[in-house]
């Protein structure tokens, strides 16, 4: 289901956690997204500044929130898989944002896996369901020029805050 289709612009960045997969899928669960998706500033990206409750508390399939960011614009956001540890996968529509001029919806899909020294690898694919050729061109451009940075700090700045976490528990 979360699987994004291959004919989607996609681009995916990858990392190592130092926690085991069960608790690194459980503390992934109480990132803030407000920090996590301001960590830096992009060129054509706005800040998120907070997040409502649409339906659920976004911890299930189905569950959906809306997103709100500091130009006034927001998007829903809605969870689409979750597979406890392995997969989650997430929806973007009703886009308010620029996006909505060049894709009709993205989706983010998240793939861990289990290493034999007890760490979790992070594969976290990001699509985009470009509306006609020319702005798939246009989405490849945005991607190179600002989306794969934000997915690379954002990556970073989970597996900060999640590894913190993580050391706070052992104490």
């Amino acid at each position: 289901m979360g699987q994004i289709p291959k004919k989607w612009v996609q681009y995916t960045v990858e990392d190592t956690i130092n926690v085991p997969i069960e608790i690194y899928w459980d503390l992934s669960f109480k990132l803030n997204l407000e920090e996590l998706g301001s960590v830096g500033n992009y060129k054509d990206l706005p800040k998120i500044v907070k997040t409502t409750p649409v339906n659920g508390n976004f911890s299930q399939v189905g569950h959906s929130r809306r997103v709100h960011f500091n130009n006034g614009k927001t998007l829903l956001e809605s969870i689409i898989e979750c597979q406890k540890p392995s997969s989650f996968a997430y929806e973007l529509t009703e886009v308010g944002i620029d996006l909505k001029k060049v894709a009709k919806r993205a989706r983010g899909h998240f793939r861990n896996y289990p290493l034999p020294d007890g760490r979790t690898r992070v594969v976290w694919t990001y699509g985009f369901d470009q509306k006609n050729f020319i702005f798939k061109w246009l989405i490849k451009r945005y991607i190179k020029s600002t989306h794969r940075f934000w997915m690379k700090d954002t990556l970073a700045e989970m597996k900060r805050q999640i590894e913190e976490m993580y050391k706070t528990q052992q104490k």
